[in-house]
């Protein structure tokens, strides 16, 4: 019944050129959710992860990689909930992506001033939490980028279509040194993965990104303009999420001062 209903409406810190060298794995979890359903999510083809990069107050460069084969968990509660939004009555059903069921590629590259090679890898903390609306959502994020953090206005006074679908998460990005495996950067970022339209600006920073906006700053075009997902369709196994997020002064001893900003697509397969 749930399936049938949702059927109705049918990052990365990177400053080199980088070649995916990961396997992924996945492996069997339990959902955490009395009666809901755990599915597995694949991205696929058409999946980017475009950021605008300044290191040590330098001129943004873009950065690009694909995420095609990151694979998670995701439980879809049994039971739907209400809230009332400024658009009106909503309906949802509570979602998880399970934390430790996250598996991505890691990245090499080079590093700074040909000190050798570095390698990426990202998880997921702890278990992210959203929304899976079969109506009245409003699910538009727009980011305002200042010194002190970004701050988030969810919502465009517009109702979107059944399964329109909204989730915080947080990824945290690991640098480490590949000659010696020390980890050199950790960088937490925060970000809404939507059904909706993302975007963001930068406003009141001293940074090199000072009024650099996405998708729009995108030289790269690998991200849609408006940046904008697909509803979630458990029954067809299909849906995209997409999302903006920030960093703003990350340091490390070894790579100085980072500001980025960036921008992604996640293209998913869901199966039961």
């Amino acid at each position: 019944m749930k399936e049938r209903l949702l059927k109705s409406g049918a990052t990365l810190f990177l400053v080199a050129v980088m070649v995916v060298a990961g396997v992924l794995a996945s492996f069997p979890v339990t959902s955490q959710a009395a009666g809901g359903t755990t599915y597995t999510v694949v991205l696929q083809k058409g999946s980017p992860i475009m950021n605008l990069v300044s290191l040590n107050a330098s001129a943004p460069s873009p950065s690009l990689a694909q995420q095609d084969t990151i694979t998670f968990k995701m439980v879809v509660d049994a039971k739907a909930k209400t809230e009332k939004l400024k658009t009106g009555p909503a309906t949802y059903y509570p979602v998880t992506i399970i934390a430790k069921s996250y598996k991505a590629p890691t990245q090499k590259f080079p590093m700074v001033g040909g000190a050798g090679m570095a390698i990426q890898s990202s998880f997921i903390p702890k278990d992210a939490k959203g929304k899976l609306y079969t109506s009245g959502g409003d699910v538009d994020v727009r980011l305002v980028v200042g010194a002190k953090g970004a701050v988030a206005t969810i919502g465009d006074g517009k109702i979107d279509p059944a399964g329109s679908m909204i989730i915080p998460i947080t990824v945290t990005s690991n640098i480490s040194l590949e000659s010696s495996g020390k980890v050199i950067m950790t960088t937490p970022t925060f970000q809404y993965m939507t059904t909706g339209q993302s975007s963001l600006v930068v406003k009141g920073t001293k940074t090199r990104l000072e009024g650099k906006s996405l998708p729009a700053d995108d030289s790269t075009k690998s991200l849609t303009n408006p940046l904008v997902g697909q509803p979630v369709d458990l029954s067809a196994g299909t849906g995209t999420l997409v999302s903006t997020s920030a960093v703003i002064g990350s340091k490390s001893k070894t790579l100085g001062t980072t500001d980025y900003i960036g921008g992604q697509i996640w293209v998913m397969k869901i199966t039961k």
